[in-house]
This record gives structure tokens, C-alpha cells and sequence, in this order.
């Protein structure tokens, strides 16, 4: 009840929301920063997340560059997001979580190429709640994400 009294709370600031194509940006966004942040791609997430977050991939990924190791994250599959929850802040700070259900292979490779943590035959099935914000006012269509929460 609660998500969609939100939701046409949004539309009347911003006509143009549409909750379809919201989830499939979130969803493509999930698969996105997982792809660049084990690429160690910082850069390409700078935009995508909070300060907070951003801090936390760039320790793991400067951690990883100490210990010349090396993460690959495959997403085989994600199920269409389901919101969790929605909320309107100071009248136009617009917020969804979201809960992803992933299966992932997740493999961490030392300097000689060997795997030192996780396996290429097995899929992990990660459930994670990732909370997006976007101010409604603003002219930027991007959705920061604010927090990761394993669920």
C-alpha cells in the first residue's frame, strides 16, 4: 500500500516516472557497477553511488592492488528486482530499496593467476538490498545509490 501511495506521490512531481523502466535502470545499473567494480573501475562508478560507497569500493579495490589480487564478479542472472520499500523525503528526495536476487560466480586470483578464494564452478546466490535516491527537482536522471545491504 505504502510503495504505491509513494509512487503517485513521484508522478505528481515528476509525470514522467515509470516504475517498469525504473527496475530495468536498477537492475541494469546492479550488473553495471558489480562489472566495473571488480574491473577496478572506479571512475566509470564515480557518478553511480554515494560518497560512502564510493570510499568503500575504492579501499577494497586499493586493498586488492596492495595485494596484487585480482576479482572477477560473472552476474549469470538477476531476477527482476522487487521493491522493498518506498519513501518520499523534504518533498522531493524520492527513495527506493530494492532487493536483488543474483547468482553470481565470484572468483579472487593472486599474482600468479591462481584462484585463492571462491570457485569458477559454483554459483553463489546473492541477495542484496540496494537502496536508490534521486532528487525529483533535479535535471539529472541518474539514481544514486546510497546503500548495500546483504539481506
Amino acid at each position: 500500500k505504502k510503495i504505491n501511495s509513494t509512487i503517485n506521490e513521484i508522478l505528481k512531481i515528476d509525470g514522467n516516472f515509470e516504475i517498469d523502466s525504473f527496475c530495468d535502470g536498477a537492475k541494469k545499473a546492479f550488473e553495471f557497477i558489480l562489472t566495473e567494480y571488480s574491473n577496478n573501475n572506479l571512475k566509470a562508478l564515480e557518478k553511480l553511488v554515494n560518497k560512502n560507497i564510493y570510499k568503500s569500493f575504492e579501499n577494497q579495490i586499493n586493498q586488492r592492488a596492495r595485494k596484487k589480487e585480482e576479482l572477477n564478479i560473472t552476474v549469470i542472472s538477476v531476477k527482476n528486482p522487487e521493491i522493498t520499500s518506498a519513501s518520499l523525503e523534504k518533498k522531493n528526495i524520492a527513495r527506493f530499496k530494492l532487493l536483488f536476487d543474483s547468482e553470481q560466480v565470484q572468483v579472487t586470483k593472486n599474482s600468479k593467476d591462481e584462484i585463492i578464494d571462491g570457485d569458477n564452478n559454483q554459483i553463489l546466490q546473492i541477495k542484496e538490498i540496494w537502496t536508490f535516491s534521486k532528487n525529483l527537482k533535479s535535471k539529472d536522471p541518474i539514481w544514486i545509490i546510497e546503500e548495500i545491504e546483504e539481506n
